[in-house]
């Protein structure tokens, strides 16, 4: 049996349903003879008799109407995916995003409440997870989509940028007090305070070492977590340094609770 044209299948089915080929040709705006020779070109696939001759009608075979009825809800269904893609409201289904956390506290949110006003029949499940998770869970086919704060090269994903995250080295008020009253260079703070960024899988850890090598500090530890949020917890109560998306720490900054740890720590993009 040679491939079905789903073509020549919705075809048929217009034939059946309209009660014959002139009908079905006006429906599908073609000539008489190109419905005539999509139907045989379908029975020549599948072998097997559609019509048969009653009188001067054509009628369906008995494996014609088993066709019929089982290919019906199949063109429907096509029909159907097809009409969604003009109309967002129409669709319907499941959608799993993965997203980072960096994303998820920045903007995420405003995502989306505009994709449940377009697509408001969709159930979103949501995964917030780290970048390199999100990547063999894309693969596996266990996310369709992830918005993720890396760079993503891949033969087998397709990524579009959406922009960057300005990323600034914050600390605690009172550890900045503690630096100038001790007249304490920048160098001297880094090796002498804990150090905090996002475990190394991150695209962050490779920033903030390249950072710190920058300062002749190729050897200071660095501390690792994988939560942005805690991080933050941790820099605001004193507990160290860290390089955090300003837009997570824009509101903290305005209130004194954090602040820039030095002009000549310059924002990075990520």
């Amino acid at each position: 049996m040679r491939r079905i044209s789903l073509t020549n299948l919705e075809t048929l089915c217009w034939i059946a349903r309209l009660g014959s080929f002139t009908a079905a040709a006006e429906r599908l705006n073609a000539t008489q003879p190109a419905i005539s020779g999509r139907v045989r070109e379908l029975e020549e696939s599948l072998e097997v008799k559609l019509f048969q001759r009653r009188g001067r009608r054509m009628e369906l075979t008995i494996q014609g109407r088993e066709l019929v009825e089982r290919a019906q809800p199949l063109i429907a269904r096509i029909e159907e995916v097809i009409t969604s893609l003009d109309n967002p409201g129409a669709i319907t289904g499941i959608l799993r995003i993965g997203v980072g956390e960096m994303v998820a506290v920045a903007w995420f949110g405003e995502l989306m409440a505009q994709l449940h006003e377009r697509m408001p029949r969709v159930t979103y499940q949501i995964e917030v997870d780290l970048t390199i998770n999100m990547r063999q869970k894309l693969e596996l086919g266990q996310l369709d989509l992830a918005i993720m704060a890396a760079r993503l090269n891949s033969d087998r994903l397709v990524s579009t940028p959406l922009g960057s995250l300005d990323m600034l080295w914050v600390t605690s008020p009172a550890v900045r007090r503690a630096m100038k009253r001790a007249g304490h260079e920048l160098r001297e703070v880094l090796s002498s305070h804990p150090i905090w960024c996002l475990a190394r899988p991150s695209h962050m850890y490779p920033m903030a070492v390249e950072t710190l090598k920058s300062l002749g500090l190729s050897q200071v530890s660095i501390n690792t977590c994988n939560s942005l949020q805690t991080m933050v917890s941790i820099v605001m109560a004193g507990g160290g340094i860290s390089m955090l998306p300003e837009n997570m720490v824009a509101e903290a900054l305005k209130r004194r609770q954090l602040v820039r740890l030095s002009p000549d720590m310059p924002a990075q993009q990520l």
